[in-house]
């Protein structure tokens, strides 16, 4: 062969070659960016390592602090009483001691209105020091949730385990959506049972075979996606694991990117109400991509 033209076929595959190992090392530096914004998301002062306590609010009213003797006893970074949540008729309100100087919105306040977490507007929180807390609601129930940037669970938390990145879990799925009757059915960490209705079905092919997932809706540009695998309570958390694919296209188009797979917030704090996957949404496959068990508690 001529000589020239084999420089010239050595100069293209090498080209080639070059190219090939650019595209995968941008698509690497992606996702280690991604999985160092997901970690100083976690470690920000009140991020879910941070929360320190859910409590029921079964009652008209409720005393908190840290001292025995309170319907909610904090950690002791509070002080002995710092005050009273009170529902009346489902709406809540705090009174706090003066003398503690508590802030709601940059002001000192004694007695406020809190909205939750479902009300427009919410949740409201207040703060003290290291501590913050506003009111979730969870059906007919209202919880009390506390976090403190002081938190162990939070100095403990001090990196994210992942697999090794492979392309070959980032997949394109179809989209279907749901008919209006369609519903999933799935519980909560905390023992609550749903029937929801939900956006619709992504139908994907992983590793030569096709699977299917129930996609719920978001509240933003995005799907939100419980799924548990054959790495579930070995490697990965026992509860399953979230994706947040992008709203499809106008072809129906999505993308499945298992290795942004991450632990639920009942991975670093046992004061979440997680949801857990619904049954359809059991993988019968290894995705050993996204992040991996930690144990901080």
């Amino acid at each position: 062969m001529n000589p020239i033209l084999n420089r010239l076929y050595f100069v293209i595959g090498i080209i080639s070659l070059l190219s090939i190992c650019s595209c995968k090392s941008s698509y690497e530096k992606d996702i280690i960016k991604w999985q160092k914004e997901r970690f100083e998301e976690l470690k920000a002062p009140y991020g879910w390592p941070s929360v320190v306590g859910l409590y029921w609010i079964r009652n008209s009213m409720a005393y908190f602090g840290h001292q025995e003797g309170n319907d909610f006893i904090l950690p002791e970074t509070a002080p002995s009483g710092f005050g009273r949540i009170m529902d009346y008729d489902t709406a809540y309100y705090m009174i706090a001691h003066y003398s503690l100087r508590v802030q709601l919105d940059g002001e000192t306040v004694t007695k406020v209105r809190m909205l939750t977490d479902q009300e427009e507007g919410g949740p409201s929180e207040a703060s003290w020091r290291s501590l913050r807390w506003h009111i979730i609601e969870r059906q007919d129930k209202a919880y009390l949730r506390v976090k403190d940037s002081l938190s162990q669970y939070r100095a403990n938390l001090t990196e994210i385990p992942y697999f090794s990145i492979n392309p070959n879990f980032r997949v394109d799925a179809k989209f279907t959506p749901a008919d209006t009757s369609d519903r999933v059915n799935y519980e909560n960490i905390i023992g609550m049972s749903f029937s929801d209705s939900f956006a619709g079905y992504l139908d994907f092919q992983l590793l030569g075979k096709e699977y299917r997932l129930k996609a719920l809706e978001n509240d933003d540009n995005s799907y939100f996606v419980i799924f548990s695998d054959e790495t579930t309570d070995h490697s990965t958390y026992g509860g399953g694991r979230y994706i947040y694919p992008l709203k499809a296209d106008e072809n129906g188009m999505t993308t499945l990117d298992f290795n942004k797979a991450i632990n639920p917030p009942c991975v670093f704090t046992p004061y979440a109400t997680c949801p857990l996957p619904p049954e359809e949404n059991f993988l019968p496959v290894e995705i050993v991509a996204g992040e991996k068990m930690i144990k901080l508690y």
